[in-house]
């Protein structure tokens, strides 16, 4: 039987010429032979439909007839176009993650962040773009009583030794610029002590980890302590560390906080990444506001090792764990006598992370034996 196909505006007018009740015997006959012809009346055949698009129809999830009105509408040019292209992207389209099945707005979405290893927060964050451009801070000279400079001097040195003594000098230099920027800053108090021991009175509300989770417990070891002092005394003398910019936030490599895509990423000095605001919080004219003094009048107590102790205890360390540990010996260059060892290290770990850990030496040492 010979096969024919009929375009829908063909089909239209066969459906109105029907709902009219128009009695000629011509349209009739026409009508009659056409859907005969296309296998629709007065024959067991089933009009042709080519495999690729019964195929098409069925990846799509919609009715083979809108496959079929779809192509019919096409020339055929781009009819093939869409087959060629069709056939390459099932694959891609079967792959694409689910959903979430339900979505608390009390509440943000879980994205995993929480859970990244140290290697896959690193290269997170060496995806996200840096800001080019950036500019200076003006400098910054401390004009105060000799016994408010003293104070602000340690609060600096306390924020470049525990936040970056293993650091290279550019990245303490970053640090504290980044201390001289929040006092500029109208989001930050006035004062250096201000600044370094905001909200440190509380363990989960400090806004440098050193001065409420248990770290200054620690004495300070040298000469890494006096380095660390040469660098504040610089900063606080108009020294300007002009690629750091106009940050303001800074975080380690191998965490990748929720914040870190919703500020403008300056660069990283080492292992830290700095970051300032977005928009007008981030330009010049955000950074005006005046020294206020109140050095003597900022508490440096912190947390008491009990409390520390306690939301160990309950909550695991404080801040997240920080990869490993690194030991160095102290020398008197003068005898040659090992003055102390420091060992540097702001994790604690878990019960969980020494179950792993011994689980892995153990399978180890079996492959071993055997």
């Amino acid at each position: 039987m010979l096969k024919v196909s009929i375009s829908p505006r063909t089909h239209i007018r066969l459906a109105r010429t029907m709902r009219k009740g128009d009695s000629s015997i011509c349209h009739l006959i026409v009508m009659a032979a056409v859907l005969s012809m296309a296998g629709c009346v007065g024959g067991s055949d089933k009009p042709v439909v080519p495999a690729d698009t019964e195929r098409a129809a069925a990846r799509a999830g919609f009715p083979l007839s809108s496959q079929i009105a779809v192509e019919q509408g096409m020339g055929a040019g781009a009819a093939e176009t869409a087959r060629r292209f069709e056939a390459r992207t099932p694959s891609a389209i079967e792959e694409r993650p689910e959903g979430w099945a339900d979505l608390d707005l009390s509440a943000p979405p879980d994205l995993g962040l929480g859970s990244l290893t140290f290697e896959e927060a690193q290269r997170m964050n060496a995806f996200l773009p840096s800001s080019d451009g950036q500019v200076a801070a003006a400098p910054f000279v401390l004009k105060a009583s000799s016994a408010e400079k003293t104070r602000a001097l340690l609060c600096l040195t306390q924020a470049v030794y525990y936040e970056a003594a293993l650091e290279p000098t550019v990245g303490q230099e970053a640090v504290a610029q980044t201390v001289i920027n929040r006092v500029r800053h109208p989001a930050f108090p006035k004062s250096i002590c201000g600044v370094v021991f905001q909200g440190s009175s509380q363990i989960t509300g400090c806004q440098f980890s050193f001065t409420c989770d248990g770290s200054r417990m620690r004495p300070p070891i040298e000469p890494f302590w006096s380095r660390a002092k040469a660098v504040a005394e610089r900063a606080l003398n108009g020294y300007v560390m002009s690629p750091t910019g106009l940050s303001t936030h800074y975080h380690a490599d191998y965490v990748f906080p929720r914040w870190g895509p919703e500020m403008v990423k300056i660069r990283q000095f080492g292992a830290q990444i700095f970051y300032r605001y977005p928009g007008p919080l981030g330009q010049p004219q955000s950074y005006r506001g005046r020294y206020g003094g109140g050095e003597l009048r900022v508490s440096m107590i912190g947390p008491s090792p009990q409390a520390i102790q306690a939301y160990r205890a309950a909550n695991g360390t404080i801040p997240p764990a920080a990869p490993g540990s690194e030991t160095y010996t102290v020398v008197d260059a003068r005898t040659g006598k090992v003055i102390s060892n420091a060992r540097f290290a702001k994790n604690q770990p878990t019960p969980e992370e020494i179950s792993r850990i011994n689980s892995v030496l153990a399978e180890m040492a079996g492959g071993e034996k055997q």
